[in-house]
């Protein structure tokens, strides 16, 4: 069906409905507002009788009936209810208006009251709730609706007023002086304003239900025809003014949905491949991470060591300098030596010839003592004893000069080699004092390079936790995605099932 057709069905169903709950609560007023005008009517009539009995009764006070007459009258007829004295009863006048009122109206008119003269007045057991209601004082009235008899009950007490008490009150009273009143009948010693019986009206609702029913088929009359007219306005105007626009808004609504889609399923894939992407560049810094780490460590390490070469190559330097000064020493020492030497040599040079000038000696004087003969051969032995003492001392001296000279020879080598080793151990002090620096560099270096890597692997560490957050945002992302595309393609649904229903025809869906 299509949609203009369901929205006239929707609102023929809804006037309906609407005429159908109207004409009912219209049935209902009208019923209410029946009940009420004839518990209105009832009411004037009672209160009319009441009025009626009030009017009697003064009339009875001020003498205005021959009561002497009335009641011979009575006693000659025999005929209470027919006399005229019982039609000057105020509650009898009372109750013959009201009786009159009920007979023109339908009605049924009752006086219960307990302990009735006239059995006819006795109360029914229903009758007895209501006058014992009444006689509490608790309202004025009763009124009720009886919806298994159809019919409304109203009633209103009947209190007695002074005259009521020349037959009804005390029977010390009795006008006859036997305690009965002038009709012969016992006195009942009732007092002023009791509640002695009521006024009962009894009103069918047949009338109020007819005039309902009246109310009610009149009123259709007039609804169908105005509904059948609304009906054909609302099959033109929901044509004119929404199945149109909305058939072009559905065929706008239709090609964005088919665009969204599409949108959306790039989307979803392009996510996933970033949500892919991202997480295997998390992985790969995860990895680039621990590694940095690593080198970090190591980096931490090799300040280490760089610092403790430094401390050694401060010692190296140190001892470098130290043994230079103790060489330097050792070739003066040597210096000193190769002087030493020399000046021994000189002597020994000195001694060599001290000996051959005594061993020349010798030999004049043993030339002159072989002159002498034997007076000098004394003196040739002393000679040849000191030229042998000579010769020992020359080859001595000779042998020590030989000695001296390698000595110094060696001295010589040795200054020779101490200022070659004077001369490297300078170099090793400058090479271990270079080094020294370079090591301090170094040392340097490396504690920057360590600031720097834990810099970069800190760096490295937030850019991995920022990363995780774009894998897990591109996660999200990519869910979201997958959400979007399968709510397009239930928007699509949707648009399909709303061009069902405007059009009434199957949309085929891809």
């Amino acid at each position: 069906m299509k949609l203009g057709n369901k929205i006239v069905a929707i609102a023929l169903s809804a006037i309906a409905v609407s005429v159908i709950a109207s004409l009912l609560v219209q049935s209902r007023v009208i019923r209410d507002q029946g009940i009420d005008l004839t518990r209105e009517t009832m009411r004037a009539a009672i209160v009319e009788a009441e009025n009626v009995r009030g009017t009697i009764s003064h009339l009875n006070i001020n003498g205005a009936f021959d009561r002497e007459k009335l009641l011979a009258d009575y006693r000659r007829s025999g005929d209470l209810r027919g006399s005229t004295l019982y039609q000057t009863i105020p509650v009898v006048a009372a109750w013959n208006a009201i009786q009159q009122v009920a007979d023109d109206n339908g009605w049924e008119f009752r006086v219960p009251k307990n302990n009735a003269r006239n059995e006819k007045n006795l109360p029914t057991p229903a009758e007895a709730r209501i006058l014992a209601l009444l006689e509490k004082g608790d309202v004025p009235e009763y009124f009720a609706v009886d919806p298994q008899a159809n019919q409304i009950i109203l009633a209103r007490p009947i209190r007695l007023t002074a005259d009521c008490l020349s037959c009804h009150g005390d029977p010390a009273r009795s006008p006859t002086g036997d305690g009965k009143d002038v009709l012969g009948f016992r006195m009942e010693n009732w007092r002023e304003g009791e509640v002695h019986g009521a006024f009962v009206l009894r009103a069918p609702l047949a009338k109020v239900d007819a005039v309902a029913r009246a109310g009610l088929v009149e009123t259709v009359l007039w609804v169908v025809p105005v509904a059948v007219i609304i009906g054909a306005c609302a099959m033109w105007f929901a044509r004119r003014s929404i199945i149109r626009p909305l058939e072009g808004s559905i065929s706008v609504i239709d090609a964005a949905s088919t665009q969204e889609e599409s949108a959306a399923r790039e989307i979803s894939d392009a996510s996933q491949r970033l949500a892919k992407g991202a997480s295997e560049q998390a992985a790969s810094l995860e990895e680039t991470s621990a590694a940095l780490e690593e080198i970090a460590g190591m980096t931490r390490q090799n300040s280490a060591h760089a610092n403790s070469a430094e401390s050694l190559a401060v010692e190296t330097s140190a001892a470098a300098d130290s043994g230079t000064a103790d060489m330097r020493e050792m070739v003066r020492a040597m210096d000193e030596i190769k002087a030493a030497s020399d000046n021994i040599s000189k002597i020994i040079k000195t001694i060599d010839e001290i000996a051959f000038q005594t061993n020349i000696l010798a030999l004049n004087a043993a030339v002159e003592a072989a002159r002498a003969g034997e007076a000098g051969a004394g003196f040739a032995v002393v000679a040849d004893e000191v030229r042998s003492l000579a010769q020992r001392s020359a080859t001595a001296a000779k042998e020590t000069a030989d000695r001296i000279t390698d000595s110094i020879r060696k001295s010589e080598h040795g200054v020779l080699v101490s200022g070659k080793v004077s001369t490297s151990l300078d170099e090793i002090a400058a090479k271990a004092r270079r080094m020294n620096g370079l090591v301090r560099e170094i040392a340097a270096g490396s504690q920057q390079q360590s600031q720097g890597v834990t810099q970069v692997n800190q760096s490295v560490g937030k850019l991995d936790a920022v990363t995780q957050s774009n894998a897990s945002a591109a996660e999200e992302s990519a869910a979201a995605a997958e959400e979007l595309s399968a709510q397009s393609v239930e928007l699509k649904a949707a648009v399909g099932r709303l061009v069902e229903i405007v059009s009434g025809t199957r949309r085929h869906t891809r």
